[in-house]
């Protein structure tokens, strides 16, 4: 029996990925252990939204080499980073980078799990390991095409699981002990599955979720211009059985990045979104996601963003440098270029969490 040890980068998606791999693997005859070391398969699923996220990979490689012979390992390297390796034809640069002489095998997402399972015809999940709450992933793609953002060219196959599907997976791990379900995707608020001649949004897919099933239901990232007023009404519905944290896709709060991102909102209109959710949810916990040192972001724009931040009180900020992304809009217009204070941006912004109250609030939404 081959002992089979998976690594995970990255978002949420990839996390339930990483869990269906598993349960694939062991229906195949593998062993799951959690130690690398006594691996003799070991799946690494990679991100590559930003260079930090290619340095872990590396990283964790390096480190199986150093604690233990790799070269009696199988290595896999499956996700996005393997996928923009392939599109990019990045070979040379990957093995130069990780400066270790083994062969690694890349697969891309279309077929991340024929490695353990060439049979695969459905993303289902009966457990998450490790975890107290569940991620369901119900959507995958993207082509909004944001400037700097690479995931469009990656995860380029638009795909809503059908309704069905996610309320029976969802029923099974609720008998299974979990009662807190996580609703996950590249871009959950563009769900859409057509069932009986009806076209069902995120809205109706989670109202019907809740109807269905004794759970408490909790949205990963939600897109500002997917936060509406059907969505608002949702909520207030369900109230009590939606946990009240809401991770929003901020990127910038300057009207100017926005527009330079090609964000499809302005600063205002995601301020006005927020202040309904607080006053739906007393005590609402608001996180985002923000981008620093955009190409064109001066130090008065960056300004704005921080003092968006402060006005609104979020309750803490998921901050990225900016990477350039081989491809994407941003790239072919900036190249490389990045702004020389980008890394003190980052800094503020971690030190503002510190007075936001990042560590208290990530306790409360189990956020690891």
């Amino acid at each position: 029996m081959k002992k089979l040890f998976v690594r995970t980068f990255g978002c949420k998606t990839n996390q339930y990925e990483s869990q269906l791999i598993k349960e694939l693997a062991v229906k195949s005859g593998y062993l799951l252990v959690e130690d690398y070391k006594s691996a003799d398969v070991i799946i690494v699923n990679s991100c590559c939204v930003t260079q930090s996220a290619e340095r872990d990979v590396y990283k964790f490689i390096r480190r199986v080499a150093r604690d233990s012979d790799i070269f009696k390992k199988r290595t896999l390297l499956i996700g996005c980073y393997a996928e923009y390796i392939k599109q990019n034809s990045l070979y040379s640069d990957f093995y130069l980078r990780l400066a270790i002489p083994i062969n690694v095998e890349f697969v891309d997402n279309k077929n991340k799990y024929t490695c353990v399972d060439s049979s695969c015809q459905k993303e289902y999940i009966s457990s998450f390991f490790g975890h107290t709450r569940a991620y369901v992933k119900i959507q995958d793609g993207c082509n909004n095409f944001c400037s700097y953002c690479i995931v469009p060219f990656l995860r380029s196959n638009i795909y809503s699981k059908p309704k069905k599907l996610v309320i029976d997976e969802i029923e099974n791990l609720r008998k299974n002990g979990f009662n807190e379900i996580v609703l996950v995707g590249t871009n959950i608020g563009k769900y859409s599955d057509v069932t009986n001649g009806h076209n069902y949004d995120l809205v109706d897919l989670a109202t019907e979720i809740l109807q269905n099933v004794d759970v408490k239901l909790i949205f990963s990232s939600l897109e500002p211009v997917d936060i509406n007023d059907k969505f608002f009404s949702l909520i207030e519905k369900y109230k009590d059985k939606i946990f009240p944290h809401f991770h929003i896709s901020l990127q910038s709060a300057d009207d100017y990045i926005l527009e330079c991102m090609n964000r499809k909102y302005t600063a205002q209109e995601c301020k006005d979104k927020i202040m309904i959710l607080k006053k739906i949810f007393p005590g609402v916990i608001i996180s985002v996601d923000l981008i620093v040192g955009y190409p064109e972001e001066t130090k008065e724009r960056f300004n704005n963003t921080l003092n968006f931040i402060k006005t609104l009180n979020l309750n803490w900020i998921h901050v990225f440098p900016y990477s350039p992304r081989i491809g994407t809009l941003s790239y072919k217009k900036y190249k490389n270029f990045v702004p020389y204070d980008t890394k003190s941006r980052v800094r503020e912004i971690l030190q503002l969490n510190c007075v936001l109250g990042e560590k208290y609030y990530k306790q409360i939404c189990k956020v690891i």
